[in-house]
């Protein structure tokens, strides 16, 4: 008689602490992010209450890394995340055990990964990080923590996420890429429009893993779901 055969796992558990756990998906199951494709995809996620619940509360900032556009602003979502989707759904499937220790970090060899698809990827140990990247095909991913000297190390992998060109300018003086959100059409000489708005996936692109790739920074048309209220977010 024949055992049953094992079911691969969707997702592995990367990393906890006291306030989060880090959960890396789409290995069997791809994301429905067209934007990203095929990509792996991080999740940060904060353990005390689910994504919602965080965000009503406040208590996302344990994961945000000091993202501007974190919560809400008294009109309503900032963030282009919608946390009762993958995020809730990630979370959900945590609590029910669906995700497995991440044993053998070959798991990432021949795929694209997408470092915090929810929350800030700096919560991860950075050592795990780039050997994550390493053996993997390429990857993307943004901080906000860009200005703390202790995430300095950070900028060989990530962006330095911004949303002012003059908070650019000052990440790019400190020897980062930036990707930058914003509400109008104005750039500088140093940036280049996000390949994305010419219909180009993440997966394809790859130019967001910092230092890592010799290009212009990015900049973006803002978008997902709290782009109505993103001015009053950043000049709040």
């Amino acid at each position: 008689m024949k055992s049953p055969r094992k079911t691969r796992p969707n997702g592995y558990v990367l990393h906890e602490d006291p306030a989060r756990v880090i959960v890396a998906t789409g290995f069997v199951k791809r994301s429905d992010n067209s934007k990203t494709g095929r990509m792996l995809q991080i999740w940060i996620l904060a353990k005390a209450m689910d994504p919602v619940a965080a965000v009503k509360s406040g208590y996302d900032r344990t994961i945000c890394g000091g993202c501007p556009l974190r919560g809400t602003n008294g009109s309503g979502r900032t963030c282009y995340v919608n946390v009762g989707q993958a995020p809730l759904a990630v979370y959900r499937a945590w609590q029910r055990g669906a995700y497995p220790r991440l044993e053998d970090v070959t798991v990432f060899a021949g795929r694209t990964v997408r470092f915090g698809a929810y929350g800030d990827p700096t919560h991860l140990p950075f050592e795990l990080a780039r050997t994550i990247a390493d053996v993997s095909l390429g990857w993307t991913g943004y901080t906000h923590q860009w200005r703390r000297p202790m995430f300095q190390a950070w900028r060989s992998l990530v962006m330095a996420s911004v949303e002012t060109t003059a908070d650019a300018k000052i990440a790019e003086a400190m020897g980062w890429r930036t990707f930058r959100v914003t509400d109008d059409a104005d750039h500088h000489e140093s940036e280049t429009l996000c390949l994305s708005e010419r219909g180009v996936s993440c997966e394809d692109c790859l130019l967001c893993s910092g230092t890592s790739k010799t290009a212009k920074s990015i900049f973006i048309p803002v978008h997902g779901v709290g782009k109505n209220h993103y001015s009053k977010a950043v000049n709040r």
